[in-house]
């Protein structure tokens, strides 16, 4: 095999500039490497685009600042129970034990969290003065482990993905990494041993009208996929076309590995139908690069996925809060869960029994609910700004939502019979469902699903009311992530079916199957793109033999650059 043709050699390529990849630059560039960062749409990926919550534990200052107690131990005890992994996990042991780490090493970077604790149920704190919450579902485990706030929210306006990104990205350029954009991934070049020597791209440069139609198509995608539940292919063809007609194909030689950190994918509905078809009928969340690239590629050489039929769907009914004491029941009738679970668990369990569901609600549960929301902060005085780039989006939806679910997302009946049969639910089912939750309600006993006891209520003031909560439903959506991805070992190198690895490639963040693939809650995401994105260039360094660290290389960096 003749040896290929390269354009330009460097130590290290980083595919993907979101939280992961400039992770993984920013750690690869300290530690002595030459690193070339590589982005298809400029952007920032799925990252930007994100809440900016980071889930840490282990004792970090805000949970002092708080007043609560946490250590590794029991921040892995209960990803253990969410995650339902063994005990023996040891990639979720490092990832609990680096956890104040990671979250120091971010706010070097410029990206802190504030000190503020929110006690309420939340998307995200809606008081830009608080960075810490319960984000997930440790109230639900409280008899298993104590129930411990971990959702940390980066500092800034509003949602804070932006900020954790331009962090990021000041970081990776104060290290020297070279950038990219407007660069495609076409392929991994092979070194001829099953290895990976660098990679194949096309790059829109010097072209500022191809550039210019490149970021209007981007934008195009962007909007396309939530709003049509998939991306025409006319806007990807359209795309592909302006990048194999005005873009340079290049040749990049990796001498030490190349990292992938492509994001999800959640826009590729071919890609999303076959392996999780429970959340086929979603809304898309993330960016127009959450396209399985990077998997893609990654498989064209022999590697293998895992936990791809996993997904993080929002299906939001709370806030406000009051709906969590409602009753969650599936097409015949039968209680599905507790009402309170966080999201994307709730959108789990409703996967789990066909992806079709209805909560159900008295009169009660709606008159506190309508309280809950004239209450709640009002978008009224955020910048225009923020609202039309979603950075408001955890104070605008519950004044969306809320009213949404009270008045047009529902079926209303005088009684459970009348309700049921306007619901096409099985009335009697329905009854003995009702009937056996109102009873436990009254004797004030421990609920079997474990909703905590503050929501426990029986339901008994007609009319009813039932909110569709399907994940595929138009009027109330349920945006997804996609969970899975590439399989890796601990030290994120990429793997074959038989478990050998691919030799320098390495994977991170959603492209890579991580400590956030098997059941995700607000935040486990982005920090297990940090986590991953830093442990692959530690290895690609370690690999090197390089152990020069960014502050002997880089004297006076400062935090953020």
């Amino acid at each position: 095999m003749a040896e290929p043709v390269w354009d330009q050699e460097v130590d290290v390529v980083v595919v993907g500039l979101g939280a992961a990849g400039s992770a993984a630059a920013v750690e690869a560039a300290g530690r002595g490497l030459e690193v070339l960062a590589l982005d298809r749409w400029a952007r920032g990926g799925a990252s930007a685009r994100s809440g900016g919550v980071v889930y840490a534990g282990g004792g970090t200052p805000q949970q002092q600042a708080a007043g609560f107690s946490d250590d590794p131990e029991q921040m892995r005890r209960y990803l253990s129970l969410e995650e339902d992994l063994p005990d023996h996990d040891g990639l979720l042991r490092r990832f609990c034990e680096r956890s104040r780490e990671d979250l120091a090493w971010l706010a070097e970077l410029g990206a802190g969290v504030p000190s503020g604790f929110d006690p309420t149920k939340a998307i995200v704190p809606t008081d830009d003065g608080s960075g810490l919450y319960f984000s997930g579902n440790e109230k639900h485990y409280a008899a298993q482990t104590p129930a411990v706030p971990r959702g940390h929210r980066i500092a800034g306006r509003g949602l804070t993905g932006y900020a954790l990104v331009d962090a990021l990205h000041g970081a990776v350029r104060a290290r020297g990494v070279e950038t990219l954009d407007r660069a495609r991934l076409v392929s991994l070049v092979s070194n001829g041993d099953g290895g990976v020597a660098g990679v194949e791209v096309l790059v829109l440069s010097g072209d500022p009208f191809a550039r210019a139609a490149h970021a209007v198509l981007y934008r195009l995608i962007d909007g396309a996929g939530p709003l049509l539940r998939r991306v025409p292919r006319a806007l990807t063809g359209a795309a592909e076309r302006l990048e194999a007609a005005r873009g340079h194909r290049r040749r990049i030689r990796a001498r030490d590995g190349v990292i992938l950190a492509t994001g999800g994918f959640s826009y590729n509905r071919e890609l999303l139908a076959r392996h999780a078809p429970a959340y086929a009928r979603t809304m898309p969340l993330g960016t127009a690069g959450d396209d399985g690239s990077g998997i893609l590629a990654a498989e064209a050489l022999g590697a293998t996925v895992r936990l791809m039929d996993r997904c993080g769907a929002s299906r939001f009914y709370a806030p406000p809060t009051s709906f969590a004491a409602g009753v969650l029941v599936d097409t015949a009738g039968e209680r599905i869960c507790d009402e309170s679970l966080y999201a994307a668990t709730l959108s789990a369990r409703i996967a789990d029994r066909g992806g079709r569901a209805w909560l159900i609600v008295d009169e009660a549960v709606r008159a506190r609910a309508r309280a809950e929301i004239l209450a709640a902060p009002t978008p009224r005085g955020r910048p225009w700004g923020d609202l039309l780039r979603g950075r408001a989006n955890h104070v605008l939806f519950p004044w969306l939502f809320g009213p949404l679910n009270l008045y047009v997302n529902r079926r209303r009946g005088r009684s459970l019979p009348e309700l049921a049969a306007r619901c096409g639910l099985p009335a009697g089912p329905l009854a003995r469902t009702l009937e056996d939750y109102n009873a436990m309600a009254r004797l004030g006993g421990a609920d079997p699903l474990d909703k905590p006891s503050e929501l426990v209520r029986p339901l008994e003031h007609p009319p009813y009311s039932a909110v569709r909560c399907d994940l595929g439903s138009i009027v109330f959506p349920a945006p997804c992530i996609t969970l899975g991805g590439l399989d890796v070992d601990d030290a994120q190198r990429v793997r074959r079916a038989d478990g050998s690895v691919i030799g320098g490639l390495y994977a991170a963040g959603r492209c890579a199957a991580g400590v956030a693939s098997r059941s995700y809650v607000s935040g486990l995401s982005l920090a297990d793109a940090v986590f991953s994105g830093r442990s692959a260039g530690m290895t690609v360094a370690a690999a090197r033999g390089t152990a020069v660290r960014g502050s002997e290389r880089h004297a006076g960096v400062g935090a953020g650059g």
